[in-house]
């Protein structure tokens, strides 16, 4: 299982918003496609699966959650 956590995009940025899920919960996703956006104060950013998989959600879309924090997993 792998994990997919809120990325530091920025050395400023300590926290980011789940924007949108572009993928839904369940669905089968390929390494490199956009499974969410997230939202930082300064820009929304397009996050690509980092594998190959089934998606499993955990965050909630318009939640800000802190650099680091796990908000979903990708079976393989």
């Amino acid at each position: 299982m792998i994990e997919i956590r809120i990325p530091q995009a920025s050395m400023e940025m300590i926290e980011g918003e789940i924007d949108e899920w572009v993928v839904e919960d369940g669905a089968t996703v390929t390494e490199g496609e956009i499974i969410y956006q997230l939202a930082t104060d300064k820009v929304v950013v397009d996050i690509e699966a980092p594998a190959a998989g089934v998606l499993r959600q955990i965050g909630k879309e318009g939640v800000v959650y802190p650099v680091g924090e796990v908000i979903g997993h990708i079976e393989q």
